[in-house]
């Protein structure tokens, strides 16, 4: 079967950018429990969510719509899960008698449930909000202004996932309020940094496809009007 050349590039731009968003997803339910500090604390997972999660998801919803935005948001989260349900299996599945790491292993690997259920439901609920906001400031400005809808959208969704997030997993932590505090001013920063990566990706993507998405397109309408004029 003959698959055009634009489909093919589609395909791939597609995957490339979910596999990242898989990518931090997975990483981010092992890393979700250290807590490190640059001056304030949070969960090194954050800078995970950062540059891997929130603005590829919004680059992808720049370049394809929601829909597209939300199908990556649940595969994703569907990909952590049973990720995070294999580790299990592997620390559970009997040790041979040959190999003298189990306790090491287990302890270095070991997701607790909370960090999985906080990550499940601080990550949906807050990219829901995120792509929803997204689009809403897009179809406002007319597809203009790609910076200030990333910054808003993910200021507002990365503000609630570490609300929800350190409230489950540190939730008897006397520090609690300060790593949510610290959380939020370094995702605020990180995204702010991530800012010119998100234009080079779209603007480097839409021209890959020959302008054939949603990129500084402000609804589906308009975007099939260029098509049919095209």
């Amino acid at each position: 079967m003959n698959i055009h050349p634009l489909q093919q590039r589609q395909v791939l731009a597609y995957t490339l950018l979910t596999s990242l968003v898989i990518c931090g997803l997975a990483s981010a339910i092992i890393t979700g429990s250290k807590i490190v500090s640059f001056g304030v604390n949070f969960p090194f997972s954050n800078i995970v969510f950062s540059i891997f999660t929130y603005p590829i998801v919004d680059c992808i919803c720049e370049l394809w719509g929601k829909q597209v935005a939300r199908q990556t948001l649940w595969i994703a989260i569907g990909s952590q899960v049973l990720i995070a349900l294999l580790i299990q299996l592997s620390i559970v599945t009997p040790h041979s008698s040959i190999w003298s790491l189990q306790t090491e292993y287990a302890t270095i690997l070991s997701v607790s449930g909370s960090i999985i259920v906080a990550s499940f439901i601080a990550f949906s609920l807050s990219q829901v909000l995120d792509i929803f906001i997204y689009q809403k400031i897009k179809t406002w400005s007319q597809g203009k202004w790609l910076w200030l809808r990333s910054n808003i959208s993910t200021y507002i969704g990365q503000t609630v996932d570490s609300i929800i997030f350190v409230s489950i997993v540190f939730h008897a932590s006397t520090h609690k309020l300060n790593i949510i505090a610290g959380s939020i001013v370094v995702k605020i920063i990180l995204s702010l940094l991530m800012t010119p990566i998100v234009y080079l990706i779209v603007i480097g993507v839409n021209r890959y496809l020959d302008d054939q998405s949603y990129a500084f397109k402000s609804n589906e309408n308009e975007l099939q009007g260029s098509r049919v004029q095209a």
